[in-house]
């Protein structure tokens, strides 16, 4: 990799929303120094960064880590407001093979997990107007579940601005003019990336939910597992940061009935809507054929509210006691519900 020198006197101080092109770039451009190791470009796997993380480690350590294939990964976008007043902007993000980063129109695009590729930067409170010097992150993550055969791929995330939209030329004609745009553009960050192969076998779901309540109401996720190895790990992700949910489970033994039923309780804010990624991990080889993961989402009533207790009937949940997990009646409404179907013992599909 090229990387050009620069005269220092003819630096510039960046005024706005901004990502790092190493722990050393300040705002001042041209950058110096290495321009693809961005430390605000965080892949995280299948745990969730927080602002509160993001905002801990601007400085370091780097929080970045390699890229699962063939299971959840995700990214996130952090940035910083250089402006002396507060400011929004948003953050999109590509892969591209190494040997074609050059042409940007061979990038790939990669979405939240609800299919956005233009996502808010946000901070702590989830307000997307981000204060002078304040730190942002994208709500929700990008979703990266695999990366096609290739001997090296890296990110590329682009801010957009009010103040400073981005154009991404056609191509570019030589790595070093790539490296040049990269630290001439405040704007734009560059991640070499490693990836590894996805020991486990797993089918993942992305669900949308939603509640068009005018306040916050109480949630219950069911999840209902039929034909499962007994300890199947389920996962399962929202990382909007207006709702953020990260519940790990393990699907127990079949009842008579042959379910095997776990779940959690959210509080989920008004007048949302959002997706929960459902990640389940075989502990010993492949699915069996015919094994179905449903989920279903239901809300609690509202004990003064009457609309809400009509509604309301009788459901069979899973709750932790002293002794383990136990089926218990709750009373609750239905709102949505998915299941995935086991075609094969390497692939999924759904009804």
């Amino acid at each position: 990799m090229l990387v050009l020198t620069r005269n220092t006197a003819s630096l510039t101080m960046y005024n706005d929303l901004y990502v790092r092109d190493n722990f050393s770039d300040t705002g001042l451009f041209p950058s110096t120094g290495n321009p693809c190791q961005s430390p605000d470009i965080i892949p995280v796997q299948n745990g969730t960064l927080t602002w509160a993380t993001a905002n801990s480690t601007y400085s370091g350590p780097d929080q970045g880590k390699s890229i699962i294939n063939g299971g959840v990964n995700n990214i996130y976008v952090r940035a910083k407001n250089l402006n002396t007043v507060a400011g929004a902007g948003t953050a999109s993000l590509y892969y591209a093979n190494a040997s074609l980063f050059l042409r940007p129109s061979t990038w790939t695009q990669i979405n939240s997990a609800g299919g956005v590729g233009l996502l808010p930067l946000v901070d702590g409170t989830g307000n997307t107007n981000i204060a002078a010097g304040g730190v942002a992150i994208s709500s929700p993550s990008f979703l990266l579940t695999g990366l096609p055969p290739g001997p090296h791929y890296c990110l590329i995330t682009v801010l957009q601005t009010a103040a400073h939209p981005v154009q991404i030329p056609a191509t570019f004609p030589s790595n070093a003019a790539f490296a040049v745009w990269v630290q001439n553009n405040p704007s734009v960050g560059w991640r070499n990336i490693s990836y590894q192969s996805n020991a486990s076998t797993q089918l993942v779901r992305t669900f949308s939910f939603a509640s068009i309540n005018p306040v916050s109401a109480y949630f219950h996720f069911r999840v209902l597992g039929r034909g499962f190895v007994t300890g199947t790990a389920v996962n399962a992700q929202c990382t909007d940061q207006t709702c953020p949910i990260n519940q790990n489970m393990t699907l127990p033994a079949p009842d008579v009935n042959g379910n095997q039923i776990t779940g959690f309780d959210a509080i989920v804010p008004a007048n949302f809507s959002g997706n929960l990624v459902v990640t389940a991990t075989s502990p010993s080889g492949g699915f069996p054929v015919g094994a179905t993961l449903t989920v279903t989402y239901y809300q609690y009533p509202s004990l003064s509210d009457d609309v809400e207790m009509s509604a309301a009937g009788p459901f069979e949940i899973a709750r932790e006691t002293e002794t383990g997990t136990m089926a218990v009646a709750a009373m609750l409404f239905q709102i949505g519900e998915c299941t995935i179907v086991v075609t094969s013992g390497a692939k999924e599909g759904e009804e």
